[in-house]
């Protein structure tokens, strides 16, 4: 072998690997151990509206440290009680808010439609994903949320331990008026945030900035 093709094959194999590396994840935010084994859990599914079906948002509050993140995937988890949610999710919205206070105060159905996808896992449940997202956030505490456009509402949002405030839910078609309500004490819905540490830069968050973001 020549030292030319020596040099492009090392040439190769080290583009692949930085390649691999760049496009490597790192858990962010982890608050998917043991949900296998939840209790109460929430209704977080955009399938319409009473009398047949049922529209809620289901939010986590996370907290960005110094430096902030880029948000590539947000991944929620799902009993498997009904199995045509896999193929049948094609995309959610993903709502981000600043957490200034014990619940969100702005409307999810303004969040971002983003392309999601629902694959069933070999322990029975469901998992609901949007991936290259590239959402930039500046230290601080948020409300993040994943809803996806379901088929129905039969599956429900699996529980786990609260880490800060438990999860709120959003019952858009509530009487006598929408709002934010803590459902299950001491849960917050399943939820595993990947992508990277350090984000663009940006100035501080407030909710209107913020939008600008990641849309």
């Amino acid at each position: 072998m020549s030292t030319r093709k020596m040099i492009t094959i090392v040439t190769l194999i080290a583009a692949i690997a930085l390649a691999s590396m760049a496009s490597a994840q790192t858990t962010l935010w982890d608050q998917a151990t043991g949900y296998e084994s939840w209790s109460q859990g929430f209704f977080n599914n955009i399938a319409g509206g009473p009398p047949m079906g049922s529209t809620m948002y289901t939010v986590n509050d996370i907290v960005v440290p110094a430096g902030g993140w880029t948000i590539a995937t947000v991944r929620v988890y799902y009993d498997g009680f009904d199995a045509s949610w896999a193929g049948g999710v094609t995309s959610a919205v993903l709502y981000i808010e600043p957490k200034v206070g014990p619940n969100p105060t702005g409307d999810p159905s303004t969040g971002t439609t983003v392309t999601a996808s629902a694959v069933t896992l070999g322990n029975g449940f469901l998992e609901i994903s949007a991936s290259t997202l590239g959402v930039a956030l500046a230290e601080g505490e948020y409300w993040i949320g994943l809803t996806p456009y379901a088929p129905n509402a039969n599956n429900i949002h699996v529980s786990v331990p609260a880490i800060g405030a438990d999860s709120p839910t959003y019952d858009a078609f509530g009487f006598p008026m929408p709002m934010w309500m803590a459902w299950s004490p001491g849960l917050d819905g399943a939820m595993l945030i990947e992508g990277d540490n350090g984000a663009v830069a940006v100035d501080a968050a407030s909710w209107g900035n913020l939008k600008a973001i990641y849309r």
